[in-house]
């Protein structure tokens, strides 16, 4: 019974790093800038109720 593999195992070996098409990176880099500027949004809007200095039901 053999195995074919497409890379052999070595101990210790470095792993190479992949290769990755630039329009994932940049696209993966803003939708995570998109993320947090959206947390911080929402943060600086509803910090009162995230602390319970007021609730969500009081305009």
């Amino acid at each position: 019974m053999s195995a074919h593999h497409a890379f052999k195992y070595v101990r210790g070996a470095i792993v190479p790093k992949p290769k990755v098409h630039p329009g994932y990176v940049i696209t993966s880099k803003f939708l995570g800038g998109l993320m947090w500027f959206w947390i911080f949004y929402r943060a600086k809007q509803d910090y009162p109720v995230w602390f319970g200095l007021k609730h969500p039901w009081e305009h």
